[in-house]
């Protein structure tokens, strides 16, 4: 089925990671020129080696005869597409120094699939509202809009080496879990999590008696009660100076040692803590109870990427249009330097570097990206 693939200098492909645009969605936009080479370009960015090809070559039998495909039934290496593909190949043969390279990340989410799946299971509180892969993404999109690398890690990975471990909804629990977590935090680590966490055991049965009694220790705090919000119902969160909405779910709770942050604003539960801060041995554990939109979660991690001096590279000020990700080798350091809208974008660099495909100078300074442009520089 996979033909063939453009690779750097041709060495063996991994899976590209898939990473969501800023602006405009490489995908939805595949017919504009430029942007099939900035999706493609976007994988290595974040870690890819080359980019696969389904179909390379078109199909003749079966229902997907007619799938897209590089070469067509016809065999035209004229066609646009074999066109767009090739020139992205061509650029990749100049880029054969970033094989290899990595993508070290400072930032980790936990993605765990039991508890996906346990959460589509249950019927409670409605099955398509707890959109737990949605609400990693609403967690995700400030580092991506602000080009500070996350790496996505199951539970059974060691997340030991993360300045940042963010894990909402982490719904399925075991007390290896919880003392693998725990001992993170006691280590120096930040821990972010959220309500739904701590439910249930892998059986996919309630954890009896409360909270876990880790969990708690950890956290600083005693769950209450659980407040589930009908369609269209909204509690208020008010937190560093500014008050933002709370929807869908609101995890109410004491603090038994944890610092309040945040409290909320309305109905019973007023004035109770809503987003906690525990300090647990030399890290912290930080707990949001509510579900909150994006613009709170820009706030919170704003501050809290700021406080762990985590920040972007390469440019002055990050865009929201514009992608920067670094890609470190042994004796230099790659930037991919990506515009994902349709407009000519202006951005200014830190640094002078020097073009990666052409080998020219590039002062530090302004620096102009067509649309869906893509830049790779070089420093070192």
């Amino acid at each position: 089925m996979h033909d063939t693939f453009y690779g750097l200098k041709n060495q063996p492909f991994l899976v590209m990671e898939s990473t969501p645009s800023r602006v405009n969605s490489p995908v939805a936009k595949a017919k504009r020129p430029g942007v099939h080479a900035l999706s493609s370009f976007q994988q290595i960015a974040h870690g890819s080696e080359g980019s696969l090809y389904f179909q390379f070559r078109q199909a003749r039998a079966n229902s997907e005869k007619f799938h897209s495909a590089v070469v067509g039934h016809d065999n035209d290496p004229h066609n646009r597409v074999f066109r767009e593909v090739a020139a992205y190949g061509a650029r990749l043969e100049k880029l054969g120094g970033v094989r290899g390279s990595k993508r070290p990340a400072q930032v980790a989410i936990l993605y765990d699939w039991q508890s996906l799946w346990a959460q589509k299971r249950e019927a409670a509180f409605g099955r398509d509202r707890k959109r737990y892969f949605q609400t990693l993404e609403d967690h995700y999109a400030y580092f991506w809009q602000h080009d500070i690398p996350v790496a996505l890690v199951p539970t059974s990975r060691d997340f030991s080496g993360y300045d940042i471990v963010i894990a909402p909804m982490l719904y399925v629990m075991t007390p290896t879990l919880e003392a693998r977590l725990s001992d993170y935090v006691a280590g120096g680590g930040t821990l972010v999590s959220s309500y739904f966490a701590g439910i249930v055991d892998p059986h996919d049965t309630v954890l009896l008696n409360g909270w876990p009694q880790p969990l708690q220790k950890l956290f600083g705090i005693h769950p209450t009660e659980f407040d589930s919000l009908y369609e269209g119902e909204h509690n208020r969160l008010a937190y560093a100076g500014q008050v933002f909405q709370t929807s869908e779910f609101n995890q109410l709770m004491e603090a038994t040692g944890a610092t309040v942050l945040g409290t909320y604003e309305a109905d019973f539960y007023k004035g109770t803590p809503a987003l906690t801060v525990n300090q647990a041995g030399k890290g912290r554990a930080y707990y949001i109870g509510p579900r909150t939109g994006r613009d709170f979660l820009d706030v919170f991690y704003g501050r809290l990427c700021q406080n762990r001096e985590l920040r972007a590279p390469l440019l002055a000020e990050t865009r929201p249009e514009v992608s920067v990700q670094a890609r470190y080798a042994d004796k230099c350091t790659y930037y991919f330097v990506m515009n994902m809208s349709a407009d000519k974008q202006a951005v200014t660099t830190t640094m002078a570097t020097v073009d990666a495909e052409s080998g020219q100078n590039v002062a530090a300074g302004p620096l102009t990206l067509p649309a869906y442009g893509v830049r790779v520089l070089r420093r070192g």
